[in-house]
Order: structure tokens, then sequence, then C-alpha cells
């Protein structure tokens, strides 16, 4: 059965959410008032040569162009440039991760989600039964040349004086490129995730594909609270081996074992070797991260 995301969609959004929180409050605290900032001060950063029409100048420029006022001339100062250029990086290291985590997912192999189906989009030009992550890696590509843009103007804030060279220059193409590698990679990241496909069918023979040795964990502490967990360990440990060496399930070697069964009927071990019935908190985690989302939209 292939459904929309619905789990899978939360833990994406909860990431994008924290940046959606960032941007928020950078454009409104710090990147609005710190990198969008006049930079004007004539030859050495004093206005000497606009005598006693100086501030006039500079106030009047920076309300032409729609830009705040410097404490000090800062053209050597380049912090505001780099952290404009760390958050964009964060962001698309960001995107890069839920791409991945979709491409892998998407293998043959796993076949778990799927980018949206569109005519044409992610054909193979041999194989037609193909079904590529064109949108992933195209965030993907921005991911990994986003970091080497970030260094480039992180190494750009070491400058001469007050004007230097080579170092201000190196800039101008490595921030223009990595906006728009981040605005490309959210794009096809939102273009993503609200009709990613989810094979839930093939998540749950997934699961399976262990013969139930994912949860061994589930079995070890219930039988722990009786034998105590270093004996369950053993215990779990060496059927799970056994289950590897004989090509049987987890549930078989357990049921043969009398230590086991002694504390645990089958039943409680079916129960305990279902997956469904060990997902911890991530409901809550959930429910946590939709409120989030729904408060804030």
């Amino acid at each position: 059965m292939v459904a929309r995301s619905t789990a899978p969609r939360n833990h994406l959004r909860d990431a994008l959410r924290r940046f959606e929180q960032r941007l928020q409050k950078r454009l409104r605290h710090l990147l609005r008032h710190h990198a969008l900032v006049l930079q004007f001060g004539g030859a050495a950063g004093t206005f000497a040569s606009l005598r006693d029409k100086a501030l006039l100048v500079f106030h009047s420029l920076a309300d032409d162009l729609g830009l705040n006022l410097p404490t000090l001339t800062w053209h050597t100062q380049r912090d505001r440039i780099a952290e404009a250029a760390a958050f964009l990086g964060m962001l698309t290291g960001t995107l890069g991760k839920i791409a991945c985590d979709i491409s892998l997912m998407m293998q043959t192999e796993l076949g778990e989600v799927a980018e949206p189906a569109a005519a044409g989009k992610g054909g193979s030009s041999t194989m037609p039964h193909k079904r590529n992550p064109v949108a992933c890696a195209a965030v993907l590509t921005a991911a990994t040349r986003a970091p080497n843009l970030v260094a480039t103007i992180f190494a750009g804030m070491v400058q001469e004086h007050e004007r230097a060279l080579g170092g201000w220059q190196a800039e101008w193409e490595a921030l223009l490129d990595l906006a728009r590698l981040t605005e490309g990679a959210l794009s096809n990241i939102k273009a993503i995730v609200p009709d990613m496909e989810v094979n839930v069918d093939k998540l749950a023979h997934n699961l399976g594909v262990t013969n139930g040795l994912v949860l061994g964990e589930a079995v070890m502490l219930a039988l722990g609270d009786a034998i105590g967990r270093l004996d369950a360990h053993k215990l779990v440990e060496g059927a799970s081996k056994a289950s590897v060496a004989n090509g049987t399930s987890l549930f078989d070697e357990l049921a043969a074992n009398e230590t086991v069964t002694g504390h645990l009927s089958n039943d409680r071990l079916k129960a305990l070797l279902d997956p469904a019935n060990y997902v911890g908190q991530a409901q809550t985690f959930v429910n946590a991260a939709l409120a989030l989302h729904r408060a804030q939209t």
C-alpha cells in the first residue's frame, strides 16, 4: 500500500521549522540589522573629504538605499557577511540531510518512500523501469557545494587594515552562488515533502528482514526484569547468533529456550517481537512537533 507521508513528513517539518524560527529571529534581529548595513566611509573611513556635509551624506545615502547605519565603517570587518553565509550553509546542510535520507529510502532494495511522480520525471534513458530521485540529487548537489562556499567567505574575513585586496572580492560570487543553491535546495524539498509517497507495506516488510533480531532489545528488557539484565543480554545475544547461523527466527530460538519460556509465554514473546509494540515515545514526539507547527502557522 502506498500512502502520502505522515510521520516521515513530521520529522522533516520539525527540522525545517527550526530554521524558520532562526530565519524569523535573524531577519528581525541579526541579518536585517547586521548584514543590511551601509558601508561608506571614504578612503580611510573618516569622511574627512566630505567636511561638514559628512554625516548628512552618510544618513541620506543609507536612507536612499534602505540600509541601516553602522556604528563604525566596516569595510574589512566581514562578520556580517560571514553570519549570513553561515546561516545559508546550515540550512542547505539540513536540506541535504533530508534529501539523503529520502534518496536512500528510494533505493530498490528498500523502496520505502518515493518522490512525487510526474510525467517524465526521474526516468532513466536506458532503464525504463527506474524512478530516480532527481529532486534529491539537486538538493544533494547544493549541500555538497555549500560548505566550500561558506569556507571561502570565512577565509575572506582575515583582511588587511582598512582596505584589503582579494578577500572581499572573493565573497561576491561565493555569496551569490550560496544564496542560489540554498534557494534551489529549499524549493526542491518543498516540492518533495508534501506529496512524498510512503510504501507502508514495504516499511513493514523491511522491519521483518532480520527475522525479529531488530526487536531483541525488547525481549532482553522484559526478560531482564526476571533474571537480571546482564544474563538476559547474554541469552538474547546467543539466541540472535543462533538465528543467523540456523536461518531461523528469533522467536523460534527463544521459544525453544526453557529459561525464556519459564518467564515469558509464547504470546508474550510474539507481542515483544511485534515492532508496533516497541515504538517508545515516537507518537509523543510527533504530536509535539505537530503542535508546534500548528501553533506557529
